[in-house]
């Protein structure tokens, strides 16, 4: 049974490695390809997959290893089965950039060896007023882009130190009668005292791997006329192109300094960005509460060449950066000694570049 687990657990590693070698070198060729026809920034499908969730590990720093309970439903499957509770929930609000907001429900059920959960997902927009190139102030119409992820997670412990976890994503976004969906697959791998060091755990993590999606819908729909034949007007599709999910690779690591303090660290691979360092540490109070502080850094930096045939613009100025760089902070309140259950408020601040600060409150509640 133990060399079948180890088999299981090699097999697993070597796969996400595989995919992580892969995809750095890939990200290599992409940003050699930015040089003369642009970044891929901002081009991928579903986007909305990369926007972190809960407050309690701020932008990401050691969550692929960390992460436990309904959190880790997002940050690393793996961790769905360590939670401290039997049944735990928890929900999470962010006030997103340009006024959008970012829900966040998730419930995680443990069954012995074994856990499952479920999250949603949803990005409130707000209306968007509809302009076109003859009524560019508007034409007093608006419209309401829905964004929503729902997502089922398994974990299981094993081994007393080891556990593996998978998610089913089914992402959908639309707006005016158009409307793409997509489906994608989350694994990956937690590790408790690893190498035998006590307090020292890690984790390795792919999210968004999947099928690309399109947009479809009858708001594709134009009027034309064909040209070469006797046709009257009539109602043609326009095919939308296929946008690849943001396949994401994460490795990250904790140590824990004594019984208050903890320093962690995440490494990220991304398919359509830069490549992230994320740090975080926290002085946690048993009992009582804990509060943390994060750091996120681009790894690579992009040089871009003007193109010559945009005249007006020198976009050698150009910069790409990833908003929320820099430092972030939260912190945990523990209402156990309040209301008498096992129940908690996590909060974080994470500042962006040219925008308001982000917010981020979430609840959580375990029985």
């Amino acid at each position: 049974m133990i060399m079948k687990r180890i088999v299981t657990i090699t097999s697993v590693l070597a796969m996400l490695i595989s995919l992580a070698v892969a995809q750095q070198s890939g990200s290599r060729e992409q940003y050699r390809y930015r040089a003369e026809s642009g970044a891929r920034n901002g081009t991928a499908g579903a986007s909305q997959l990369l926007i972190p969730q809960g407050a309690q590990y701020l932008t990401g720093g050691g969550a692929v290893a960390t992460a436990t309970g309904v959190g880790a439903t997002y940050w690393n499957p793996a961790g769905a089965v360590r939670g401290r509770n039997n049944v735990e929930t928890s929900f999470s609000n962010r006030s997103y950039i340009a006024d959008m907001s970012v829900s966040f429900f998730g419930a995680v059920l443990k069954s012995g060896s074994n856990a499952f959960g479920i999250n949603i997902r949803t990005v409130d927009i707000g209306e968007i007023p509809v302009t076109t190139v003859f009524s560019p102030d508007g034409t007093g119409e608006k419209f309401a882009p829905t964004n929503f992820t729902a997502g089922f997670t398994y974990g299981r412990m094993m081994s007393n130190r080891t556990s593996m976890g998978m998610s089913l994503n089914f992402t959908s976004e639309g707006f005016r009668r158009v409307q793409g969906n997509g489906v994608t697959i989350d694994a990956g791998v937690q590790y408790s005292d690893f190498l035998d060091v006590s307090g020292l755990d890690v984790g390795v993590a792919v999210r968004n791997f999947g099928q690309p999606m399109r947009y479809d819908g009858s708001g594709l729909l134009v009027d034309g006329i064909a040209q070469g034949t006797d046709r009257q007007v009539t109602k043609y599709k326009i095919e939308a192109a296929k946008f690849d999910m943001p396949l994401v690779m994460e490795m990250g690591a904790k140590y824990n300094i004594g019984t208050n303090l903890s320093l962690a660290g995440t490494y990220e691979v991304n398919n359509f960005d830069q490549d992230k360092l994320k740090l975080s540490g926290a002085f946690n109070v048993p009992g009582l509460g804990a509060v943390r502080a994060g750091y996120l850094a681009n790894i690579q930096s992009v040089d871009i060449q003007d193109n010559f045939a945009t005249e007006d613009v020198d976009e050698s100025e150009a910069s790409l950066e990833n908003i929320f760089s820099g430092v972030s902070f939260g912190a945990s309140l523990s209402l156990l000694r309040v209301l008498g259950i096992n129940a908690s408020i996590d909060y974080a601040y994470i500042p962006a570049e040219h925008f308001d600060g982000n917010t981020v409150f979430t609840l959580n509640v375990g029985f």
